[in-house]
């Protein structure tokens, strides 16, 4: 049977179900084609349409936004607890599902302030987002490259809470009743977790080798 829970904690849920697998889905796909372009002039990109900003802000930024706002609040007022009994989800996986959080939420933060915002904000051309963080992705700080392991960690922490957190939410409401259920949902959601870390792993090197530069 569904646990019976409060409002808010099913929007924490629901709205962190949305943005980060779609922003996974979304950002995967488009960056994929770039990334391994072997052209430079490819690098350059057209302006998002309407539809696309629209898109981004409904799936990911305003979601992101709510879950990002309710979880922070619950988390101060004391009401982290999760209402399901705490032998539904595993107390290890709650405290992996919170730290990816935070470390996901810094990289998504970076990562939309440093270019979609920017962009948003009349700061940078949209046309040179794929210059930006080619030079970024490229660079080296005492020969070691540290944005782009950084690049690397960040995509990792995400994919981990993304699939942590379609497992999890499905927990939490129920739908995985029985124990095939929930091995199943584990295995699939850490399969889409290790494939998004693995196919955004593969852009980011090729990226950060510099061999569009040569």
């Amino acid at each position: 049977m569904a646990h019976v829970r409060p409002a808010v904690e099913r929007w924490v849920t629901w709205s962190g179900l949305i943005p980060l697998p779609a922003f996974l889905a979304l950002h995967l796909a488009h960056e994929l084609s770039w990334a391994f372009a072997t052209e430079v002039s490819e690098v350059v990109r057209p302006a998002p349409t309407a539809f696309i900003r629209l898109t981004s802000f409904f799936l990911v930024w305003l979601p992101l936004a709510v879950h990002v706002a309710l979880g922070c609040g619950r988390w101060v007022m004391g009401h982290a607890a999760s209402a399901a009994p705490t032998g539904d989800v595993p107390a290890a996986s709650r405290l992996v599902s919170r730290v990816t959080s935070l470390l996901s939420l810094a990289f998504l933060a970076y990562h939309g302030r440093t270019y979609s915002l920017t962009v948003w904000r009349g700061e940078a051309a949209a046309e040179d987002a794929g210059f930006r963080l080619l030079e970024e992705l490229s660079s080296a700080t005492s020969g070691v490259p540290l944005s782009g392991g950084l690049y690397l960690l960040g995509l990792l922490v995400t994919a981990a809470h993304a699939g942590l957190g379609v497992h999890r939410g499905l927990l939490l409401e129920g739908l995985l009743p029985t124990p095939g259920k929930r091995r199943l949902s584990a295995r699939a959601c850490a399969l889409g977790s290790a494939i998004s870390f693995c196919l955004g792993a593969a852009a980011v090197i090729r990226v950060a080798s510099g061999v569009l530069l040569r």
